[in-house]
Parts: C-alpha cells; structure tokens; sequence
C-alpha cells in the first residue's frame, strides 16, 4: 500500500497541481487508516471472526489491547488474577465478555467502567471472595450474569442495583449464609434465579421483594430448617420451586397468598416430618410434588383433599407408620392416576415393616369400622388386584362368594377371611427362623474358612498349636497317675487285740469286757 502512494506521488505531478496532489495523498492515506485489518486486530495466538475475539486457553495474564471494534471476547481458561479500575476501558463495543475459569480474586468497583453494552458477563470458576457496591453500576443492558463456583461469603446490599434488563442470575456454589433484605428490588426483569449449593440457613420474608417475572428459583442443597411460603411473597409468576437436601422439619405459610402459577414445587431429601393442613391450599394448580426421603408417617386429609390437581408425587423413603392413620393416604393413592412411586414401604409396626402400604392396609385390616368386623375396602380394593394379576394371580375376584365359610365375614363389599393374619404372622415366624439358620451356618463356614486358611497360610503355628494341645494331654494323664498312685499308697488301719485267758473267755461268752488295740501296719485282726 505504500508502494501505491509513493507511485502516484511520483508520477502525478507531471499532470496536476502540486497542491492537489497533496491533498489527495493525504485523503487516501485517511481512508486506508480507517480500514482495519484483521491481522492489525487480531492478538497473537488468538482466534478472530470478524469481530469477535476467542482467546481461550492460551495462560494469558491480562486483556489483550487496542480492540476497540471487538464486540464479543472469550477470555476462558487463562491465568487472569485481578480486574482493576479501566480494565476494559478500550472495549467500549463489547455485548458480551467471558472471564470463566480463570484465578480472578480481586475486582474493583470501576472494572467494567464504559462497557455499557455488555449483555452477558461470566465471572463464574474462579476465586472471587467479595464484590464492592457499585461492580456492576456501568452494565445497564446486562441480561445474564454468572457468578457460580466462586468463594463469596456475603452479598452487598445494593450489588445488583441498577440492573433492570437482568434475566438470569446464576449464585449457586458459594459460602453464602444470607440473602440481604430487598437485594433484587432493581431486577424487575429477572426470570431465573439459582442459590443452590451454598449455605444459607435462614430467609428473611422480603429476599426475593421486586421479582415479579421470575420463574424459577433454585435453593436445593442448603442448611434451611423450615420451608415457609410466606418467604416468597408477590412472585406471582413463579413456576417452579427447588428446595431439595435442606435440613428443613416443617413446611408451613404464614401469609394469606396465593401462588396461581406455581406449578411443581420439590422438597425431597429433607427431614420434614409436619406440613400444615392449609399449606397446599395456596397452591391450587400445583402440578408436580416431590416429597420423597423425609421423615413423614402419615398424611391429614385436609393435606390430600388440596392435591387435586397433582399429576406426578414422590412420597418414597419415608417413615410410613402403618396403622388407622394412613387409611386416608391409602384410600387417595388408590384413586390416584398420575405418576407415582411404585412403592410406598412400612416403617413401623414391626409386622407390617418393609410391606407396601397398600398391601399392608388390605393384609392387616388397618382401616375397619370401631363398630364393625369389616368396613367397606372397595377404595383401594381395585389396586390391589391388579397388583395381584400382574404377579400372575387369578383375575377373577375372590371377594364375589355367594355364601361366607366358617371363619369368614362377609360385607357388601367382599369376604374377608379372619385367619389371614395368622396366616401373615406364621408365614414372618417361619421368614424368621429360616433367617436365623442361615446366619448359623453362614457362621460355621466362616469358622471352618478361616481354620483353613490358617491352616494353609500358617503350617508352623498349626503345628506349634498341636504340639500346645498334645503336652497339656500328657501333663493331664501324668495328673490322673501320680493322684491313682497316691490313693494306692494311703495307709490301712487294722485292730488287733490281745485278751487275757480270763477276758477272752469274757468276751466269747457274755460279749463284755476290756480290749487292748494296737496299731499293726497290713495286718489282719485275730479273735
């Protein structure tokens, strides 16, 4: 291109005017300049396409410069550690910046000065403890902001101010413990908010004041120990609520709101073991619950009658106590259609643990009449058989007896026959027994298997043990001979006396007299 000027400079004159020649050089030479080169723009190593600048990966420890007509850079997976005050001030073009996967600690307030423009900002993966106030102030346009995988410990109370075009706020995977009074008040825009992963305790009633459009509200994975509706006040778009693995006892609502769209609502994996009877109510078009792995035994009605418009439940993992009060949950799953766990386990009574809830309230007559043998069981009656006709059993209904057999009872609705809970019972005593033989002989082939393996493993001390056991015999017969000796050798007393001719006739005759005895080793006595 310099060649090109020179030339016409050169052999112009011959024609025009030196003025004009000038002027034209000149003019040429603007325009050329105001043309940028990609390869002028584009840094070394980087990838460039057309305005948009993709920097990933190459360990770069600062921002590339004089990049003014860049409207897109990707700064992923370097080695960036701080953003300092007019950082970006000659990017003033940029709709979208991504700084993710980097070692970023520090960030001050004028950082992303001049970069009005921006609309998404990833700031995730990386080692940012603490934001100021005024951080994101100079992004009026910004839509998605992503600050996951950080180490913030608190938020500042007016960070988000300003921020009115926001629609995404990505928090999850911090240390955070509290969400600051009104902090989303600015955010009106807001649709999706995500707080898992952190280790917020408690909610303050007006956290979540001025979300009007959001949708979904991520707060899974937590240290909450309460699930109250009334911390979500006026978000009257809200679809979808995720407050799993919390440590949350009751779920409650302590303010008169109704929440229309709120559609399907998940705290599983907690340890609920109360829910207030009104709690659905303010949820009348609830589509999906899951309940699952807490610590619930039984279900008010009032609770059941408000889940009628559910078309999926989780109630699995929990502490079903099988008795009178899980009549009303047996009567509602069997008239259930939507989907639900295959199996609901009994956690207590012991007869009934570890059977199917259903089962359990047909096998046991859980849900009799006070006054009555039998009540009426048609409710979950249909269930039942066809469970039973999907194991392979008889299609036929057994209950449809024209006449009842001795030990039977007969209602309107089916025959129930009384010796089924013996059956029941004798049927656990021999579960039982059979049980505790295989533990006995399990544990006898463990003994004989490691008598073997010792056996195999250690000859020498097999050995030495037998040797133990042969000398503790011998010391034991050596016992056994010298105490049969000692009793041989014990001395024998004999008496033997010696009258007088006088004394001895005495003695024979009238049976009286006097006797004199000696003692005489191994003699024998002589009259």
């Amino acid at each position: 291109m310099d060649f090109l000027l020179i030339g016409l400079y050169l052999k112009w004159p011959l024609r025009k005017p030196p003025g004009l020649i000038l002027w034209l050089w000149c003019s040429l030479g603007i325009l050329l300049k105001m043309v940028p080169s990609v390869e002028g723009v584009c840094p070394r190593l980087c990838r460039c396409d057309s305005k948009l600048l993709d920097c990933e990966g190459l360990n770069l420890t600062d921002i590339p410069r004089n990049l003014s007509s860049v409207v897109g850079l990707s700064m992923r997976q370097n080695n960036l550690t701080e953003l300092r005050e007019g950082h970006f001030a000659g990017l003033s073009q940029l709709t979208w910046l991504y700084l993710d996967h980097n070692n970023i600690d520090v960030v001050e307030e004028g950082a992303f000065d001049r970069l009005r423009r921006v609309k998404d900002l990833d700031l995730s993966a990386n080692r940012i403890e603490s934001l100021p106030n005024g951080t994101f102030r100079p992004l009026p346009n910004l839509r998605m902001l992503d600050l996951s995988y950080n180490r913030l410990q608190a938020l500042e109370p007016d960070l988000f101010h300003g921020l009115r075009k926001l629609t995404n706020l990505h928090l999850r995977y911090n240390a955070l413990k509290f969400v600051p009074v009104r902090i989303f008040q600015d955010c009106r825009s807001m649709q999706y908010l995500d707080l898992g992963y952190n280790q917020l305790q408690s909610l303050a009633r007006n956290s979540f004041a001025g979300l009007f459009k959001l949708t979904e509200l991520h707060l899974e994975h937590n240290e909450l120990v309460k699930v109250n509706l009334a911390h979500f006040p006026r978000l009257i778009s809200l679809r979808t609520l995720y407050m799993r693995n919390n440590r949350a006892t009751v779920v409650v609502s302590t303010l008169d709101w109704t929440w229309h769209f709120l559609e399907k609502i998940d705290l599983s994996a907690n340890e609920i073991a109360y829910i207030e009877p009104h709690v659905f109510e303010s949820v009348p078009n609830l589509k999906a619950l899951m309940l699952d792995a807490n610590r619930l035994a039984a279900v008010e009605q009032r609770i059941l009658d408000s889940w009628s418009s559910l078309t999926s439940i989780t109630l699995a993992g929990n502490e079903w106590e099988c008795s009178r009060n899980v009549c009303a949950l047996a009567q509602w799953l069997s008239a259930f259609r939507g989907q639900r766990d295959s199996q609901l386990l009994c956690s207590s009574p012991d007869v009934a643990q570890g059977e199917d809830v259903l089962d359990a309230v047909y096998a046991l007559q859980l849900c009799e009449d006070a006054g009555d043998q039998v009540t009426t069981a048609t409710a979950w009656l249909p269930e039942y058989t066809a469970k039973n006709r999907a194991r392979g059993g008889s299609t036929a209904n057994p209950y449809d007896l024209p006449d009842a057999e001795p030990g039977e009872v007969v209602t309107n609705s089916f025959t129930v026959t009384l010796a089924d809970l013996d059956d029941l019972e004798s049927t656990m005593q021999i579960h039982k027994v059979v049980t505790g033989t295989m533990a006995l002989i399990f544990s006898f082939l463990i003994v004989v298997l490691m008598l073997y393996v010792a056996w195999k493993c250690f000859p020498a001390g097999v050995r030495q043990l037998r040797q133990g056991f042969s000398r503790q015999r011998r010391k034991q017969k050596q016992k056994q001979t010298m105490q049969q000796m000692a009793i041989m050798s014990t001395p024998e007393y004999y008496v033997d006396y010696k009258p007088n001719h006088i004394e001895g006739a005495l003695v024979i005759i009238n049976e009286y007299g006097n006797c004199t005895c000696q003692q005489q080793p191994s003699r024998e006595c002589e009259v």
